[in-house]
C-alpha cells in the first residue's frame, strides 16, 4: 500500500509540474511577443536621447508633449497596459509612441539625420564578409533609413540597413 501511495504522490506532482511548466511556457511566449512588439515603439525619453544622439538637438518633454497634443507624434499608447508581461520603470505612466511616425516625422522637421549622404563610400557588412560599396539612394521606411548602395563590379543592394554599413566618416549630421 505504501508503494501505491508514493507512485500516486509523484504522479500528482508530475501533472502539478506538467501544468507548471505550460503555464511557465505560455508566459515565457507572451514575454518574447511582447519585446519583439516593443521594438516597434519609442517612450518619450528614448526620442529625445535619439535626437540628441542623431543631431546634436536638445529638446525636453515639454516638446514632446505638445508634438503629441498636436497629433504629430501618432497614437500614443500607455506601455504598462500594452506590455505587462515585460519588465517596465516604476513611476509615472509611461507614453509609447510607433517609429514607423515619429522617425518620419523627425527626418522631416530636421531633427534627425540619416548617417550617410548620396555617393558616400562605405563598407557593406554581411555576416561573413565586407565589400566597398558607395551609396546611391536613401530612404525612410518604418522608421528607419534604408540605403542602395552599389558594388565597384557595379552590382545594386537595396534595402540596406545603417547597421550593415560602416563608413571612414559619416557626413557630420548626426
Amino acid at each position: 500500500m505504501d508503494l501505491e501511495d508514493r507512485i500516486k504522490h509523484i504522479k500528482q506532482k508530475i501533472e502539478e509540474k506538467q501544468a507548471l511548466l505550460a503555464e511557465l511556457e505560455a508566459k515565457l511566449t507572451e514575454y518574447k511577443s511582447q519585446q519583439e512588439q516593443r521594438k516597434h515603439y519609442m517612450a518619450s525619453k528614448e526620442i529625445i536621447d535619439y535626437i540628441e544622439q542623431r543631431s546634436g538637438k536638445i529638446i525636453n518633454m515639454s516638446t514632446i508633449k505638445r508634438w503629441t497634443d498636436e497629433g504629430y507624434l501618432g497614437e500614443v499608447i500607455d506601455e504598462r497596459e500594452h506590455f505587462w508581461a515585460l519588465k517596465t520603470k516604476q513611476g509615472k505612466k509611461r507614453n509609447l509612441y510607433k517609429r514607423a511616425t515619429v522617425f518620419p516625422f523627425l527626418y522631416a522637421r530636421g531633427y534627425i539625420f540619416p548617417y550617410y549622404d548620396i555617393l558616400d563610400e562605405v563598407l557593406y557588412l554581411t555576416e561573413t564578409a565586407s565589400f566597398p560599396a558607395t551609396v546611391t539612394d536613401i530612404r525612410m521606411e518604418d522608421g528607419q533609413f534604408l540605403y542602395k548602395i552599389q558594388l565597384p563590379d557595379y552590382t545594386i543592394i537595396d534595402s540596406v540597413n545603417e547597421k550593415q554599413l560602416k563608413g571612414a566618416e559619416p557626413n557630420g549630421k548626426y
